[in-house]
């Protein structure tokens, strides 16, 4: 008897599959994570950047909530130590104008150089310039001749202090920063996505043939004597002796035969997600640096 094939059919088995849910349920949940995660980062500018907004109890308007800010106290030296001087040149002045100068006359004065500013008609020197910048240690003196120039007789004196040291002085200054501009952002982002489904059906059909053979043996033997006795005319004696044997044979003879199918159904699903920290959007850029535009240090006022 030949085997009736079976009718099974695997591509009837995948078309019954919803591939719709299948594919479209991760789908959907990979598109449903980027839209919790960009409002993740609303909220998170919200909660963190700025205060709660405000509603006015009668009109109903609500007020935005304004930046947050994290304060600062530093110490700013608005003027630098300034060393002390001992013997600076004080002033020069004229003693004696003398006679026959000219207006540039360059003359050495206690090794100060002096310069002829204006003069009478005499040529007599009327008034000078002269630098006092890091003219220290001079020694204060008077008449002291002019040497150089076109003219004669010119004498100067010159004067010098002591200059004590000032320290540095400091003020306490506020710089307030927006908290945002010190924290980094969350953008997440899915980079990419990968669903992997795969199917594996078996399917195997099977024949089992079973048989049995069986045979059998017995034998058995009995034996029967009997012994009788005769008178006629004289006597005898008629022993009868006889033996039976019993032979007896079984054999059977069984098929089984036993037929089937069976089919093996493997799914897998994997999906894979790659997030990355998202570039910064223009407008957060834009916010940002309006916000670190405000940074500016001022006094404390302490």
């Amino acid at each position: 008897m030949a085997n009736s094939p079976s009718n099974y059919n695997p591509g009837q088995e995948l078309s019954d599959l919803n591939f719709s849910s299948l594919i479209g349920g991760p789908l959907g949940a990979i598109v449903d994570a980027q839209s919790k995660a960009a409002l993740s980062t609303v909220d998170f500018v919200k909660s963190v950047g700025f205060t709660p907004d405000s509603e006015d109890e009668t009109t109903g308007e609500i007020t935005p909530g304004e930046p947050i800010y994290v304060s600062f106290k530093y110490p700013k030296m608005v003027q630098p130590y300034q060393p002390g001087v001992v013997d600076k040149l004080d002033d020069i002045t004229i003693k004696t104008g003398g006679s026959d100068y000219e207006v540039g006359d360059v003359l050495s004065v206690s090794g100060l150089s002096v310069t002829v500013a204006t003069i009478d008609s005499g040529g007599a020197i009327l008034t000078i310039s002269y630098s006092a910048d890091g003219t220290n240690n001079i020694t204060a003196a008077t008449d002291v001749p002019g040497i150089g120039g076109a003219g004669t007789g010119g004498e100067f004196d010159i004067t010098t202090e002591d200059i004590s040291s000032v320290p540095a002085v400091f003020e306490e200054m506020k710089l307030e920063v927006p908290i945002l501009t010190m924290m980094p952002i969350p953008f997440i982002r899915v980079e990419e996505g990968n669903i992997d489904f795969n199917a594996k059906i078996t399917s195997m059909e099977y024949s089992r043939v079973g048989t049995q053979f069986k045979f059998g043996t017995s034998a058995s033997m009995t034996n029967k004597n009997t012994n009788k006795n005769y008178s006629f005319a004289g006597s005898f004696n008629f022993n009868e002796n006889v033996n039976t044997v019993n032979l007896k044979t079984n054999i059977s003879y069984q098929r089984n035969t036993r037929q089937g199918s069976k089919v093996d159904k493997t799914f897998h699903m994997g999906v894979k997600i790659k997030v990355v920290q998202d570039e910064m959007p223009e407008g957060m850029e834009k916010l940002l640096n309006i916000l670190e535009g405000a940074i500016v240090a001022q006094p404390s006022g302490n």
